[in-house]
């Protein structure tokens, strides 16, 4: 059985399809993120001093956000369906505001640059997976960062409120992978995803992670002794998890990764050690334009992994397989294989 899993991050798209016990044999590709194509194709059309009508889903911002102010500062025009205009804000006003026009989905013009927003995009993936002659995917598991629905609220809070409110109630790393009917209905960006794929292959068996905690689970599987810490450094966002041996998380942050590189080495260093020792607060990294923090219980702990493009600090890189590019999808496929039948494990 091949399961197709995508980690999508603001740098990059980290693809790995799952369909041989030797997972090193196994087809994977390292691709610009969704989001930066998007921005080349947006910047493509500023040149031409062309119009844009944005199509299709709600996606990851960041670079193709900018390209559209970019866009709209040389005195061109925006126009974008309802849900691919809320990738730039929750809030239509807030978008309006930057001087995109929401349209109709039936709308059209003339003499306009027409591009489909959409984080999944098979015309990457399928052709090589046919080229190849592999099998093609029964299961699918994409890793998107979420901050969730928050139109009046700054999702920057709503997102962290979002995480504690599951660790309260569960705790596992298991509870943070839904599958396509289990995704809470704020989550608009994961819900996107299921219809990109769902369009595509309408019997698919879907699940959705956001990409922080597919990077934690990941690490999980470099560890050799628990309680562990493990964090992921990426390119927005850096996050902390205590973890013991089932996956439980005992502790939680998440801060802006720029912020904490500010801080140097040392800063950064200073910030994990009082973390451990369960000094720092919510509020203090909410102060520091940070997620939040979230401490249910300190313990001694024994081993610190880290991934992630930013990963600094004396600590061990996870590197299970040989690919520190493909953490994130080793530990979906980890996730994947104790909330479900599947059969997953390194040889």
């Amino acid at each position: 059985m091949a399961v197709f899993t995508l980690d999508i991050g603001t740098g990059t798209q980290d693809f790995l399809l799952y369909s041989r016990n030797n997972i090193r044999n196994n087809l994977k590709m390292i691709l610009p993120s969704p989001t930066k194509i998007v921005a080349r194709k947006i910047n493509n059309a500023t040149k031409l001093r062309k119009n844009l009508l944005l199509k299709g889903y709600t996606m990851g911002g960041g670079p193709c956000k900018f390209a559209i102010k970019k866009h709209l500062d040389a005195g061109l025009k925006v126009y974008a369906e309802e849900k691919a205009a809320l990738t730039f804000a929750d809030n239509l006003d807030k978008v309006r505001q930057m001087g995109v026009d929401i349209v109709e989905e039936d709308f059209n013009l003339e003499d306009a640059i027409e591009i489909e927003l959409k984080d999944v995009d098979f015309n990457l993936f399928i052709p090589i997976i046919e080229q190849c002659c592999e099998e093609k995917p029964e299961k699918y598991v994409i890793a998107v960062q979420d901050h969730g629905f928050s139109p009046l609220e700054s999702n920057r809070v709503f997102r962290f409120r979002i995480f504690e409110n599951f660790l309260k109630k569960d705790g596992y790393l298991t509870s943070f992978l839904y599958k396509s009917d289990e995704i809470p209905e704020f989550f608009n960006r994961m819900l996107s995803v299921v219809e990109t794929i769902e369009k595509y292959d309408e019997n698919a068996e879907v699940y959705v992670i956001d990409t922080v905690f597919a990077a934690i689970a990941g690490c999980m599987l470099d560890v050799r002794e628990f309680p562990a810490l493990l964090l992921n450094f990426g390119n927005s966002h850096t996050i902390g998890a205590v973890v013991d041996k089932d996956g439980f998380i005992l502790s939680l942050f998440e801060h802006h990764t720029n912020i904490l590189m500010r801080r140097g080495l040392k800063g950064i260093e200073n910030f994990i050690n009082d973390f451990l020792k369960g000094e720092i607060t919510n509020e203090d990294v909410l102060k520091d334009n940070g997620h939040g923090a979230f401490v249910r219980e300190v313990v001694d702990v024994k081993e610190i992994v880290m991934t992630g493009p930013n990963a600094i600090g004396n600590y061990k890189l996870a590197n299970p397989i040989g690919d520190i590019m493909i953490v994130g999808n080793l530990g979906m496929l980890n996730l994947l294989s104790k909330k479900t039948d599947f059969n997953f494990e390194i040889l």
